[in-house]
């Protein structure tokens, strides 16, 4: 996992509102930090946009 002050966002799908995934990024040194992503949703069986939510802990 990432070390240091890291900030944990979860991404969620747009059209069912499930979660993929947690990832970790450090704000400080990022400047381009991604806010949609397009990935495969299992639930709805297709491409789609997913929107991020920053979380404390990454749950």
């Amino acid at each position: 996992m990432a070390k240091g002050k890291s900030t944990f966002a979860s991404w969620y799908c747009k059209d069912c509102n499930t979660q993929k995934k947690t990832t970790a990024y450090n704000k400080k040194n990022n400047d381009k930090i991604a806010k949609e992503l397009s990935m495969f949703c299992k639930n709805c069986r297709k491409h789609v946009d997913f929107k991020r939510k920053d979380t404390k802990k990454g749950n």
